[in-house]
């Protein structure tokens, strides 16, 4: 339950009285688990830090500089060859790091965003308390393994997904700070902070699916689900087409739907470059 808010002009009891009482709650957890809940629901970036360093310690990155150069800020260039460090103190192999953990980040936001998108245009047209539903009458008992195992939640509502994406821009900001100069200066520390950006890209990535898989109809765990031939060969191109680049999920589904209601299915090609193909595909 979220955004709980109560108001009472008086409050009386046998020992206080409140006048204009306004009492407003962001959520009330009433999740009800077998399990009891892990030591770090959504997790910030340190919480998982001491973990990632024994993984780290045991699978030690190795690193091949394609660039032995730091153009990063305005006291660069900066020449981190034999040794060298810039002037903010980085040595070749954080800068390395670093590089890695901003084209993580670039890569959560993108999904992230995506997500965000989905997810609020799926709640403007069907509602925040719509179900979450990716297979509960095939036998799926875990909607969400990624979210809930990450999060410690069990989303039920399209309305649920928000707090998690709230979560996923809050870390994906606090990633990109510590990649700003001098905020880090420690590789295995920014291969930590690489680790946090994958587990938030994956996330991400869930939450967009079974949003869409729960609002447009999406096959829910049918094992005889219909294949489809992908790839540019299979284009007719003989006949009109609609391209539809990345991650444009809502749009595509209304030109399905369009085509659909004016007899046009089958006269014109629906094409989709990226995820989109495979999305159209399941729509």
């Amino acid at each position: 339950m979220q955004n709980v808010r109560i108001k009472a002009d008086t409050l009386k009891t046998p020992s206080i009285q409140f006048s204009n009482l306004e009492i407003s709650i962001g959520r009330i957890i009433e999740e009800e688990w077998e399990e009891k809940m892990g030591p770090t629901p959504f997790p910030a970036i340190t919480d998982l830090r001491s973990w990632d360093h024994k993984l780290l310690q045991r699978y030690k990155p190795v690193y091949l500089p394609y660039c032995d150069v730091c153009c990063l800020c305005t006291m660069g260039k900066c020449d981190l060859t034999a040794g060298k460090r810039g002037a903010c103190g980085l040595d070749i192999w954080a800068q390395q790091s670093r590089i890695v953990l901003i084209a993580c980040c670039i890569g959560a936001a993108t999904h992230v965003a995506h997500a965000r998108h989905l997810v609020e245009y799926l709640i403007e047209r069907f509602g925040r308390d719509a179900p979450i539903d990716v297979g509960s009458k095939v036998g799926v008992e875990i909607e969400a393994p990624v979210t809930r195992l990450v999060c410690g939640i069990r989303p039920k509502k399209l309305g649920d997904l928000e707090e998690v994406l709230s979560y996923l821009e809050k870390e994906i900001v606090q990633l990109l700070a510590a990649t700003h100069t001098g905020q880090e200066g420690d590789n295995i520390d920014f291969e930590s902070k690489v680790f946090h950006a994958g587990m938030i890209d994956q996330v991400g990535m869930e939450v967009a699916d079974i949003a869409q898989i729960s609002a447009l109809g999406y096959p829910k765990a049918d094992p005889e689900a219909p294949l489809v031939e992908l790839g540019m060969g299979t284009i007719d191109s003989s006949k009109p087409m609609v391209l539809v680049i990345g991650h444009n999920v809502p749009p595509a589904a209304h030109i399905i739907d369009y085509l659909q209601d004016h007899g046009l299915m089958g006269k014109v090609e629906v094409a989709g470059i990226c995820c989109t193909a495979h999305d159209l595909t399941r729509y």
